[in-house]
């Protein structure tokens, strides 16, 4: 078997040659001859013409394209290449070192700048060619994550904002500009605070490595939506926030909340109403029967008092439930005296102290804000007495530095690390209510023990609650502190 048909043991490297000087073919082949464990096979055309119809046809592996190709430019030849889409390793061959060209080379494509003078030496030669085709292969690579990065942002569902540290967005996806009601290049333009309702929620994003939550954000026309949101820096000056439009759900929350309530106080009625005025009834029809029985000196008058002191006490709870489920204070907006008759409640019903401290200069407008606060406060302090099993109550609502603040602290057995964890129907309530009203709920343990809730409200934010998607002109949530007298102000 001859030479010529000994099967080749490397795969074959394919080199396309573009320059107008033949007598540079001969002498490349010589030296990658001499370049051990590598085959190589070397065609040449001369013109600007056929170097671009070689490079078209993308059957090379690699491709050396002179500086000089008579009349016209080797790196016109690559520009137009790269300007049709074509995509290749190229290396520019010239006859003097130039850092001039080199930069140019680079800045049109081209994978790296040789002087012919290295053609000379089998060792740069070699690795000029196959540094050429390993950036070439990085680079088709990263373009491929890049392609996929992309397809991956514009097809996303939820709106992918990327941010710099001072807020400026840098890049949107299709998504954030319908949720945003912004053109992508009116969007690039703006900064995270420009979108968000409020100051507050755009440092509780750009603060923190990494932070989820829910926040507001405002359209380009006022209307405001709401957003589940991930945010997370992932790269120096580079910030990263995944925003879901959540609105729907909100309205949806919403309505379930008002049917529960509504339910709620149908029920406090129909115990008030039904229920107790059957046992006052049957009260009345016992206590005659007791009297009557007593004066005939009858030994069954006892039995009959008992039954009816038995009846005062199903009454009496029966009204304590109809005023926990429909409390008639907050039909007047009244959460100072909601939160006495609740803790008077629990003081008749569990035997435990409470101690409730209100500032008198909050006043609440809007009812939903009363209650869900109310059923916060009366979330807590049941718990409290349930699960932690405690003898004093401390109930706080204090307004400072614009928020209101509502606190319940116990003495009992805390909170179990498993149940903050997991977080238990009662805590995800509690947490649902807080955002019904753009709140944040806060459920630690106390020291030396117990448990700690503290539910924090802006006193004048821009609403959030009553109307989920509003006019551009912001309402107040409805929590304000009234004006001072004359003689306050004196």
């Amino acid at each position: 078997m001859t030479k010529a048909d000994t099967p080749n043991r490397f795969p074959v490297i394919k080199v396309m040659l573009v320059d107008d000087d033949e007598n540079v073919k001969p002498m490349i082949e010589r030296q990658l001859r001499r370049v051990s464990g590598k085959e190589f096979h070397i065609d040449w055309v001369s013109s600007y013409r056929d170097g671009l119809a070689a490079i078209r046809e993308q059957r090379h592996d690699v491709y050396l394209v002179d500086y000089l190709l008579g009349t016209d430019s080797g790196l016109d030849l690559i520009r137009e290449a790269t300007a049709l889409g074509i995509q290749a390793p190229i290396l520019v061959l010239t006859s003097a070192t130039d850092p001039v060209i080199d930069l140019e080379a680079s800045k049109v494509g081209a994978a790296d700048f040789l002087s012919k003078d290295r053609l000379l030496d089998n060792v740069s030669l070699e690795r000029s060619i196959r540094y050429a085709m390993q950036h070439f292969e990085t680079l088709r690579a990263l373009q491929k994550s890049n392609e996929r990065f992309r397809l991956l942002f514009e097809r996303s569902m939820d709106a992918i904002l990327i941010s710099d540290d001072e807020g400026m967005f840098l890049e949107a996806n299709n998504a954030a500009c319908e949720l945003l009601g912004y053109s992508r290049k009116e969007l690039l333009q703006k900064k995270l605070s420009d979108v968000l309702v409020t100051e507050l929620d755009a440092a509780f994003v750009q603060l923190q490595d990494h932070s989820l939550g829910e926040l507001s954000v405002e359209q380009a026309d006022g209307t405001q939506r709401f957003a589940e949101f991930s945010a997370c820096r992932f790269a120096h000056n580079l910030n990263l926030c995944i925003l879901r439009d959540i609105t729907e759900r909100r309205n949806l929350e919403k309505e379930i909340q008002e049917i529960s309530e509504r339910e709620q106080r149908r029920l406090g009625q129909d115990l008030h109403d039904g229920l107790g005025q059957m046992l006052t009834g049957i009260n009345f029809l016992a206590k005659v029967l007791q009297q009557k029985l007593a004066a005939k000196n009858l030994e069954e008058a006892e039995e009959a008092a008992s039954i009816v002191s038995l009846i005062n006490q199903a009454l009496s709870q029966t009204r304590e439930i109809a005023r926990g489920l429909c409390p008639v204070v907050l039909e007047n907006n009244d959460i100072h005296a909601a939160l006495q008759q609740l803790s008077d409640h629990l003081e008749k019903m569990f035997k435990v102290r409470c101690h409730v401290i209100c500032d008198p200069d909050i006043k609440i407008e809007e009812n939903p804000v009363a209650v869900h606060l109310y059923r916060i406060a009366q979330e807590a302090m049941t718990n409290s007495v349930k699960h932690g099993k405690a003898s004093n109550i401390h109930i706080s609502l204090l307004q400072s530095k614009g928020f209101m603040t509502l606190r319940i602290k116990d003495d009992g057995s805390g909170i179990p690390k498993e149940a903050l964890k997991n977080k238990g129907m009662g805590l995800r309530v509690m947490q649902h209510r807080a955002r019904m009203i753009g709140a944040t709920l806060e459920v630690q343990q106390a020291r030396p023990r117990g448990a700690i809730v503290s539910c924090r409200l802006e006193c004048e934010p821009a609403a959030q609650m009553e109307t989920l998607v509003t006019t551009a002109v912001p309402r107040k949530r409805g929590v304000r502190k009234p004006a001072k007298t004359a003689l306050q102000q004196a």
